[in-house]
């Protein structure tokens, strides 16, 4: 690629990235109005292929109304996953016209004051050589002007010198002309060149700002697209991890409950089976004393009553302290992921701000 075409890309790359930012600050300063009326929102985007974002929004609003007394958007995962993706999607704006023309004065003196950045890097940017050509040939018409002037002077000087002969008083007169005209055409000559001389530093001095500004602003822009783009990859590489090392200690937790139900059915079969080892000795002691227990049987039916209240009330409490056994752990569990993840937000906080000083 030579090195027009490699300019004209990263013009055009220039271009695209504050057209994107433009977009970005408008899709930015309604997001605040499409949140506060959210059924509207709905509406709007169902259907469509952005309607991907209306579960977080419901997540965000169901955890508002828990928090009574709050009407400020909280700044946690959900809020950001909302924020970044009307960022990212930005196009949505144009669905809601009406929000636009809405914004204040000042929203809209930024949106005009942006446009006019936009324009004016458009037209510096693109700027061609044909005006300045344009301008040299001005320079080389008024060059030849004075090359025709100087010319005239010449012919004037020999036309003069010829009619020296005619009389003393006629050439004093013509020498008098001439004096004037030669003095008259210095004074053009020499206003003529200091103009071009200023012209000529003038457009060069411009020509240099030019360049200079559009190459620093070029680094500037390729610097904060690196670092953008390494900033994103190591949040999604961090996300990845913590999403791995959630996913391993869920398996584990399952597998504890599988060993603990397992270990459940196991003593309640025990059980069972001592309970069937019992049952057939009261059975063949019954058989045996059945002549002798006639009189007792009202009082053995009231005791089996009271023997199977008894193994189903230790059934019961037996469940009740398995399930009791499997919400604590779950909830520790729950609480040690939960002060982990805002001992990461409270960090990475403190690593923006500390970059953000910097920075400054």
């Amino acid at each position: 690629m030579d090195t027009t075409a490699e300019r004209q890309v990263r013009l055009e790359g220039v271009e695209r990235v504050l057209k994107m930012s433009q977009e970005r600050i408008k899709i930015a300063m309604i997001i605040p109005k499409l949140l506060e009326n959210p059924e509207k929102l709905k509406s709007v985007l169902k259907g469509t292929c952005y309607e991907e974002v209306l579960e977080p929004i419901d997540d965000m609003i169901h955890h508002l109304g828990k928090q009574s007394g709050r009407s400020k958007l909280p700044h946690d995962h959900t809020t950001m996953r909302i924020v970044d993706f009307f960022l990212v999607n930005h196009s949505i704006h144009r669905f809601f016209p009406n929000l636009k023309k809405n914004l204040n004065e000042r929203d809209r003196k930024l949106l005009a004051a942006f446009h006019f950045l936009l324009e004016s890097a458009h037209v510096h940017l693109h700027r061609s050589s044909r005006s300045e050509i344009t301008k040299e040939r001005k320079l080389h018409a008024i060059y030849h002007q004075n090359v025709d002037i100087q010319k005239k002077i010449k012919d004037l000087k020999a036309s003069l010198a010829f009619q020296k002969v005619i009389g003393k008083w006629k050439n004093a007169a013509k020498g008098i002309y001439l004096m004037k005209v030669e003095e008259d055409l210095a004074n053009k000559k020499w206003q003529n060149n200091v103009a071009i001389q200023n012209e000529i530093e003038k457009c060069n001095r411009t020509m240099r700002s030019y360049h200079k500004s559009s190459m620093e602003r070029q680094k500037e822009l390729e610097e904060e697209l690196v670092n953008a783009r390494e900033s994103y990859e190591k949040m999604t590489k961090k996300h990845l991890a913590e999403e791995h090392e959630l996913r391993n200690e869920k398996n584990k937790l399952l597998l504890q409950l599988q060993s603990m139900l397992k270990k459940y059915d196991t003593s309640l079969g025990e059980k069972m089976r001592e309970n069937l080892v019992a049952e057939d000795q009261y059975l063949a002691a019954k058989k045996v004393l059945d002549d002798f227990m006639v009189q007792y049987r009202q009082e053995e039916r009231v005791y089996k009553n009271i023997v199977v209240k008894r193994e189903e009330e230790e059934r019961r409490i037996q469940q009740e302290k398995l399930v009791i056994f499997m919400m604590n752990r779950a909830a520790a569990k729950i609480q040690k992921y939960w002060r982990k993840w805002k001992k990461d937000q409270r960090k990475r906080k403190r690593q923006g701000k500390g970059k953000g000083k910097k920075g400054k």
